[in-house]
């Protein structure tokens, strides 16, 4: 047993019902013994179990899921005539993840007869040609990013998802916060229907998760897994490792599992809508050991505050979406079935409150995170219209782009290569990138316009508001609206981070 008393200790590769071929491969590879995700995950997913699993981004955590997917190749593949897709299909939000799964699979899978590939950069016009190419030796396993699985899948003549028994999504948070989902959504509809029987065990009972809750009634709805959840329960007893859930003599069915750094009511929106059966929900929390906005306490390198902007949701009371109707919380809103969205007049009074942040202070740089594209657009368009220069920093720019903006921002350096006179505040619009020094210099004003959508995320985002020692310490203003989950996250974050935000004060003239 665990030191907790919450279930049995998985020590060694041989406690878990792995193909003989895979065990030969860990001991010749030299893998370690199970770590924590391993030993919580891998019994179930080895069961034919839908997971949901929390746990910080290692290599341990893709080893986590990497695993059970070479057991399923090999399971559906030795012995079998060729198919015409893949078995297995691994969602990564970005490259480098994917490409340390394919990596991973390459060693330990390869020697013993496991194919993989490598989908990840932007669709091309060649995408036929790759699907062809793929076809001559088809993947057991298909690794790559939304974008590119989703060309690859949906292309003219292209992958068949018919054969996909294990579906993997990694990163799923970020996932969300860069709107990918209805990537995924395209991909889930050519994949077979999700598991429709119950997972049986020897017992008749599920095996124990270390950090599991009490048992859940069963369920069969396909928004039973949100509800689960919602309320706190969880599966849990007392048997023994369980077998592999035995194969059904009918249609294929999908069994899929979401690993993610942070499970946000996104995230729980997107397992009901993909359907999840009865997720299994796995949590292992970081060590502690991570980096914090503050570490040296939050008087003397960062202020940190809140800014509540309490308007409602959607004033004419309607939905724009039928997931509401259906039962199904919005993706990307950080709320469930019911939650509002915000209105044109509600988006427009928060970019006046912006506005009115701005001029309140005397600070020649600022740095403003959105959300997504268009709230990038609108803050710049806004801050513009109002006689402050803005400059925005966004993902899809190549890096020639991205360094011309941060020169510009630096030094005020326009289009023409004139040196501009500085406006009261010089502002930085960030989306989906990472601004820290030594790209920048201590910046005495970081606004969240936008809330992330991971508490990891939040870390990065203020690291260059944080005092060297010299400069006066750094303001951090966290925007909260009544809608779009941004209690919860502000919640979080304090908890994650072990902060206090305080409301901004009516003037932050004399702080920043």
């Amino acid at each position: 047993m665990n030191r907790d008393g919450s279930g049995p200790t998985i020590a060694k590769w041989e406690q878990l019902n792995l193909a003989p071929e895979l065990l030969r491969s860990l001991t010749k590879f030299g893998v370690g013994p199970p770590n924590k995700i391993q030993q919580r995950a891998l019994p179930f997913l080895l069961r034919g179990a839908d997971i949901i699993a929390q746990a910080p981004p290692t290599q341990e955590r893709i080893a986590a899921y990497v695993i059970p997917a070479i057991h399923v190749a090999l399971v559906h593949s030795t012995g079998r005539p060729p198919v015409s897709g893949p078995i297995v299909v691994m969602v990564s939000t970005t490259v480098d993840q994917a490409t340390q799964a394919q990596r991973m699979i390459r060693d330990l899978g390869g020697p013993i007869g496991v194919r993989s590939a490598l989908g990840v950069g932007a669709a091309t016009n060649d995408t036929s040609a790759e699907v062809r190419l793929l076809t001559q030796s088809m993947p057991h396993i298909l690794c790559g990013t939304p974008q590119k699985l989703h060309a690859l899948f949906t292309a003219p003549g292209g992958l068949s998802g018919a054969h996909v028994r294990f579906l993997v999504l990694d990163e799923v948070d970020q996932l969300i916060a860069r709107n990918l989902h209805d990537f995924i959504f395209n991909i889930v509809k050519l994949l077979p229907p999700p598991r429709q029987r119950p997972i049986s065990g020897g017992t008749g009972s599920s095996p124990a998760v270390p950090g599991s809750g009490p048992p859940s009634s069963q369920l069969s709805a396909s928004l039973d897994a949100l509800g689960a959840y919602s309320q706190g329960g969880r599966r849990f007893s007392s048997s023994p490792i369980p077998p592999e859930m035995p194969t059904s003599n009918g249609a294929i069915e999908r069994q899929t599992a979401l690993f993610s750094n942070t499970v946000p009511q996104d995230v729980l929106n997107l397992a009901t809508a993909i359907q999840l059966r009865e997720p299994v929900r796995v949590l292992v929390r970081r060590d502690g050991s991570g980096a914090t906005p503050d570490s040296g306490g939050a008087a003397r390198g960062l202020r940190q505050f809140y800014l509540y902007l309490a308007f409602t949701a959607n004033s004419s009371g309607r939905s724009n979406s039928n997931a509401a109707e259906q039962g199904l919380g919005i993706i990307g809103s950080g709320r469930s079935a019911g939650g509002g969205v915000e209105s044109a007049q509600a988006r427009e009074w928060k970019l006046d409150a912006l506005c009115d942040l701005l001029d309140d202070v005397e600070a020649a740089h600022a740095i403003v995170h959105v959300g997504g594209l268009a709230a990038l657009d609108a803050v710049v368009y806004k801050l513009a219209s109002r006689g402050l220069e803005a400059v925005p920093l966004h993902g899809d720019m190549n890096p020639g782009a991205k360094m011309a903006a941060m020169q510009r921002f630096r030094n005020g350096v326009g289009v023409a290569g004139s040196v501009l006179r500085a406006p009261a505040t010089r502002v930085l619009v960030v989306y989906d990138v990472q601004v820290k020094p030594p790209e920048v210099a201590h910046v005495p004003l970081v606004v969240n316009y936008d809330l992330p959508k991971a508490v990891e995320e939040y870390a990065h985002r203020v690291t260059a508001a944080v005092s060297n020692g010299n400069a006066r310490p750094g303001v951090v203003v966290n925007f909260v609206t009544a809608t779009g989950g941004d209690v919860e996250m502000l919640r979080s974050i304090e908890c994650f981070y072990k902060i206090k935000c305080p409301e901004v004060p009516i003037s932050l003239r004399d702080i920043v």
